[in-house]
């Protein structure tokens, strides 16, 4: 979870201050694709897991 904060530390970088639009959708479109990754592969591995 430390890992994941610390990305999204690192998306934020630069928009704090004074955001711009290009800051906060690279901030948003980051986040997204870490969450699509963490559940793709949270869905990979219970479908390589369950009994057939």
């Amino acid at each position: 979870m430390i890992e994941f904060l610390t990305v999204l530390a690192f998306l934020q970088e630069g928009t704090t201050g004074n955001p711009t639009a290009t800051g906060v959708f690279r901030f948003f479109a980051g986040l997204v694709l870490i969450l699509i990754i963490y559940i793709s592969a949270w869905s990979f591995t219970y479908w390589i897991s369950k009994d057939e």
